[in-house]
């Protein structure tokens, strides 16, 4: 319609907005927590909600099948959509950790690190710190790449080499190498004297000729004295291949007779009943709404919503609802976690040895448990999980097909006669007789990835 110039009219339309459900970004950030961290959420929500309170003297369950009866089942598939969480915690830059004393403790490399890396670091990075951590070895070596890292954390690369030069940067010296020579560079941080200073530019620039010890070559290399070579060499031969052994009784993946001093987050256990799998930390049933809440909210119920009283009965008591029920899902997914891997990876769980490992990926447990994919990655990534053995181990190892033949490896040169090193064509033999066949050109990428020596070098070592 036209008036005085002017049109008019009356437009409809449908227009669609995507809402997010808050009780999901709850769940997907209350998951994807540690145990301390979903500690602080709890301490932070009662501080908060007037409505939910803690109930004193508690026992919580610890079986799956106590677990799972304790909560209500839903006719509903949680498909936690991505959603960055923005999280601070303070940090107190005066902090400062003394490694020598460390090693003497139960504190495991793990546990080192961890403080170290989250007292300089923000918390945003902290999935990074823990999966980097998680990877190192027994002897202090990472067995992942920077790439690896950023694509299971879902981080920015620049994130993650942000970590990693934090990592290498971290106590013991030359933990968090990719190989020997790396290992060794790292621990001359600050050279003082010329031979230190020769050492560390023999380590960057001349690694086959301290591998093969060929001292005249670096004397024409630096237009030096055999005495200055020869001290350099002393340099090199004082530092340690294997700097993660100071920690190994503590050590996550070391079968020693301490318990070992990371948190898990699922324990897996074997007694005369059968396989119990407990998820240790914050349980739902030890939070409830305020019984004067619950009350004072069905004698609101016939009041207005506007009414001010009802609306903030309301609102905090559905808050804590939602709140408990979140920490509910969460324990219910890692229990239906454990219990799928002591089904799916028996052998390794009952044992501790890495032979008997399948081959097994998020994606797949994802399909198993008929969840979301997001969901099983928020569930164990930066958690662990102790076996039947006793020993702590991050989630990583159970989707890490690589990581079974480097242990094999490991296994088989620990046994090897050392004046008699095993070539790579027979680790590759051995393997086969194994079940696992792995060509020889294999055999060496896995060991040099397990930063092993070959045969010629172990030989002149």
């Amino acid at each position: 319609m036209v008036r005085n110039g002017l049109r008019t009219g009356v437009k409809t339309g449908l227009r669609t907005q995507l809402r997010v459900d808050p009780r999901l970004v709850l769940g997907s950030h209350l998951l994807e927590v540690s145990q301390i961290e979903l500690e602080q959420a709890i301490e932070s929500e009662l501080q908060e909600n007037p409505a939910l309170e803690r109930i004193d003297d508690f026992e919580e369950p610890v079986t799956f099948d106590e677990i799972v009866s304790s909560i209500a089942p839903r006719d509903r598939t949680q498909h936690i959509d991505d959603h960055e969480q923005v999280r601070s915690a303070p940090q107190d830059a005066s902090y400062e950790l003394d490694w020598t004393d460390l090693a003497g403790t139960n504190d495991s490399l793990l546990d080192h690190l961890l403080g170290q890396l989250r007292v300089g670091l923000p918390e945003r990075l902290w999935p990074l710190v823990t999966y980097f951590v998680g990877s190192i070895n027994d002897r202090g070596y990472l067995t992942c790449t920077v790439e690896e890292a950023a694509l299971d954390c879902d981080a920015l690369l620049d994130d993650a080499e942000t970590v990693l030069m934090a990592l290498k940067a971290c106590e013991p010296a030359g933990v968090g190498a990719a190989d020997l020579r790396e290992c060794l560079w790292l621990q001359i941080r600050n050279p003082q004297t010329d031979s230190e200073k020769l050492a560390r530019a023999m380590l960057k620039n001349n690694w086959d000729d301290v591998v093969s010890r060929d001292s005249k070559a670096i004397m024409r290399a630096y237009g030096v004295e055999l005495e200055l070579v020869d001290a350099a060499f002393d340099v090199i031969l004082r530092l340690s291949p294997f700097p993660g052994e100071a920690f190994a009784h503590g050590h996550r993946l070391h079968k020693g007779t301490e318990p070992a001093s990371v948190s898990p987050d699922v324990v897996l256990k074997l007694d005369v009943s059968g396989w119990l799998v407990e998820v240790p930390g914050p349980n739902a049933l030890s939070l409830r709404i305020d019984p004067a809440y619950s009350r004072r909210r069905a004698e609101l119920m016939g009041k207005a919503w506007n009414d001010p009283e009802r609306r903030h009965v309301m609102e905090f008591s559905q808050r804590a609802e939602q709140f408990i029920e979140a920490i509910s899902d969460r324990r219910r997914t890692l229990a239906r976690v454990g219990k799928h891997l002591v089904e799916c990876q028996t052998g390794f769980v009952q044992t501790g040895e890495y032979r008997f490992l399948g081959e097994l990926t998020r994606t797949q447990v994802a399909r198993d448990l008929g969840m979301h994919e997001s969901t099983i990655s928020r569930a164990t990534n930066g958690k662990f999980v102790q076996i039947a053995t006793g020993d702590v181990v991050s989630f990583d190892v159970f989707f890490k097909p690589a990581l079974k033949v480097q242990k094999l490896i490991e296994e088989i040169l620990s046994h090897e006669n050392p004046d008699d090193p095993l070539s790579d064509e027979a680790i590759s033999k051995m393997l086969a007789s194994q079940g696992i066949k792995v060509a020889r050109r294999t055999v060496n990428k896995y060991r040099d990835r397990t930063r092993l020596l070959s045969s010629r070098l172990r030989r002149s070592a």
